[in-house]
């Protein structure tokens, strides 16, 4: 494991009585959020197995911020605004905010090989393997062929040494897995740690989340972890990746589905049987970087409406942490496709963001990226609302988390309208 002894130690949170009852705030014209986020949550379990809690911020200021349940049902401790949730396969959007300030700074280009900043990584034909590709999933190094456990994972540097001897997939369809849940992490950390000198952690503290005062994390302190909710699933979402821990197909040598499928989500799989694992001291204070990053609502909507923001800045005007130049190569279409193993559409533009359709609201997602999390975890980028918005929730749902976003979008719609 290793993991930056200079971290940011933030307050302990002070104790709350344990309710169901919906906490926060709305600002006006909002307030139809509120009846949105009750009804999510209602539907996300039975009492005391779950929390949540959804933000949107606008134009810098906070108009939602509420939180509902228990965020770990084994203590008790109840959900508050500033609980932090393992974001999983929605950490991807993190990392690749981090990427593209290296590009912003000048450290790097996304279209050059990985190996210029990481020679070793060029063996066995991955010499021309760009970050772009990385970002976008379209590398063809979706899984490891070595078997991994659940402790082999928390450890990037070793990680990193065993994708030097990888070698890209030769199935057709490697190219099109656009949501491999492990590797591409480990990859922008190792390259993160040559180009910049300090490991993916402390980067994005002291040069992101730090001077922007978010409450978003790669891996946590140990002052941290009574803000940590404990996830879980409900009875159908691990049923929707339709290999975890049992292998896609009968198993049988030749079935390459199945190898496949065994390689990206099941070696070892980001959901196991036992979701205590993403609960473990150790699991939260190591560096996945693919799956974890740790945030709150409050500071995934903050960031994302910085993003927003920074997307229609006037060109040259100075940014809050990306210029418009770099942001609008980022969102530029570069992949889209059904993904093989687990379906379902994604998009990605040139800087890994993912493209999200605008819906409904066109006047408030045109434009719009962010990333879709596991089980209902989701955050959104709206420019040209000029918003951010986050929802978060511990206990994993097979029901996705963009339904709710999709009303909130209505909500800013609304209160465009009126002013």
């Amino acid at each position: 494991m290793t993991t930056s002894l200079v971290r940011q130690v933030l307050p302990r949170p002070r104790p709350r009585a344990a309710t169901d009852d919906v906490h926060g705030t709305t600002a006006p014209g909002f307030a139809s959020v509120r009846h949105f986020f009750e009804r999510a949550c209602r539907e996300a379990g039975p009492p005391g197995s779950r929390g949540a809690a959804l933000a949107v911020v606008r134009d810098g200021e906070a108009v939602v911020d509420l939180w509902h349940g228990t965020a770990d049902p084994v203590t008790g401790t109840p959900w508050s605004g500033d609980t932090l949730m393992p974001l999983l396969t929605g950490s991807h959007g993190i990392l690749a905010t981090a990427v593209l300030l290296l590009a912003d700074m000048g450290a790097l280009e996304l279209d050059a090989p990985v190996a210029d900043h990481w020679p070793e990584f060029a063996v066995r034909g991955k010499g021309a393997v760009t970050l772009r590709d990385v970002l976008t999933f379209t590398a063809r190094l979706p899984g490891m062929a070595a078997g991994l456990d659940q402790r082999d994972v928390e450890n990037p540097r070793m990680m990193a040494a065993l994708l030097e001897l990888h070698s890209l997939e030769e199935d057709p369809r490697a190219g099109g897995v656009l949501h491999g849940p492990w590797t591409a992490g480990w990859i922008v950390a190792e390259v993160v740690r040559r180009v910049d000198g300090r490991d993916l952690d402390l980067f994005f503290l002291e040069e992101i989340a730090g001077p922007l005062g978010l409450d978003v994390h790669f891996g946590l302190v140990p002052d941290q972890l009574p803000q940590a909710a404990r996830i879980s699933y409900d009875e159908g979402f691990r049923a929707r990746y339709r290999a975890l821990d049992g292998g896609a197909g009968d198993g049988r040598a030749g079935d390459g589905e199945a190898e496949l499928f065994e390689r990206v989500w099941n070696n070892p799989s980001p959901f196991p049987a036992d979701a205590g694992v993403w609960s473990e001291s150790r699991r939260r204070y190591a560096i996945v970087p693919s799956l974890g990053a740790y945030a709150s609502a409050r500071g995934l909507a903050r960031l994302q409406g910085v993003l927003a923001a920074d997307a229609v800045r006037a060109p040259g005007e100075e940014p809050l942490l990306l210029s418009r130049r770099t942001l609008d190569q980022a969102r530029s279409f570069w992949a889209e496709g059904l993904d093989p193993l687990l379906g379902g559409v994604s998009a990605y533009g040139e800087g890994g963001l993912q493209l999200l359709d605008e819906g409904l609201h066109p006047a408030v997602r045109s434009g719009a990226f962010g990333h879709q999390g596991p089980g209902g975890v989701a955050y959104q980028a709206w420019p040209q609302a000029g918003a951010g918005a986050a929802l978060i929730r511990s206990r994993l749902t097979a029901g996705p988390g963009a339904r709710v976003l999709d009303e909130v979008a209505g909500a800013v719609a609304q209160a465009l309208r009126t002013g």
